[in-house]
């Protein structure tokens, strides 16, 4: 049996919500934004993945883990391209009704964000949550 630590770092987006650990499909414990966990791994135990909502890490393989350390991060592009989408979402509201004028460049500077955003929700959801090794 090894020990694995895990330091979930803080982050706005999805800040509210627990991060669940899960070993060999068994969930064993939650970690919330900015905590860090020190994780008991059983003999025996195969991989590690953590999930929230529909997101899910890709798998560590715990068959050589001793007392390994682990940072959980959420992935940059994912992050920035919904805070994207929000401002210029936003700017078109505030032309449309606080300026009276409709600026449909906001709309279509969004566009593309929105599109990897959908990305990242649906077939890109395992690279939402990265577990990287620290040294």
């Amino acid at each position: 049996m090894g020990t694995l630590t895990l330091k979930r770092k803080s982050n706005f987006i999805l800040m509210g919500r627990k991060f669940k650990i899960y070993i060999d499909d068994h969930l064993v414990d939650s970690i919330s934004n900015g905590e860090v966990k020190r994780i008991n791994i059983p003999l025996n135990s195969k991989e590690l993945t953590v999930k929230v909502m529909n997101y899910k890490s890709k798998p560590i393989t715990l068959d050589s883990l001793e007392f390994e350390t682990y940072v959980i991060r959420q992935n940059l592009i994912a992050s920035i391209t919904t805070y994207v989408v929000g401002l210029f979402v936003a700017l078109f509201f505030l032309s449309k009704f606080v300026l009276e004028q409709e600026q449909l460049i906001f709309l279509y500077i969004a566009a593309p964000f929105l599109l990897i955003s959908i990305y990242y929700s649906t077939i890109g959801r395992r690279n939402i949550i990265q577990l990287k090794k620290t040294h």
